[in-house]
């Protein structure tokens, strides 16, 4: 049974068409891994800049006065501790906390 014309242009269409969705859906796929990439790592960049504000915090606390540090920087006295013993150097001479930089 031959297959009319019409049919068959529709079908050559809906083929086109079919394909045109799986690429732009292949895509979005791809757009959507590149940004949790991205986003990740800054997220890491983040968290080590977090973590620079707080070994900051944390010196000035350990040089001046954990109560003139948190006056300051409008911090309560309760998280400048917080931070200091955190970041508190230990007897081999490391801080209690370390970041990954790693890549």
């Amino acid at each position: 049974m031959p297959v009319r014309p019409e049919l068959s242009a529709a079908q050559r269409a809906l083929a086109v068409l079919d394909a045109a969705h799986a690429r732009a859906a292949s895509a979005l796929e791809r757009a959507v891994a590149r940004r949790a990439e991205v986003v990740s790592e800054q997220d890491r960049q983040v968290a080590a800049a977090q973590a620079g504000v707080d070994r900051a915090v944390a010196e000035m606390a350990q040089r001046v006065s954990v109560e003139l540090t948190a006056q300051l920087l409008g911090l309560s006295v309760n998280e400048v501790r917080r931070l200091a013993k955190a970041h508190a150097p230990a007897p081999d001479g490391h801080t209690g906390t370390t970041v990954d930089n790693a890549h």
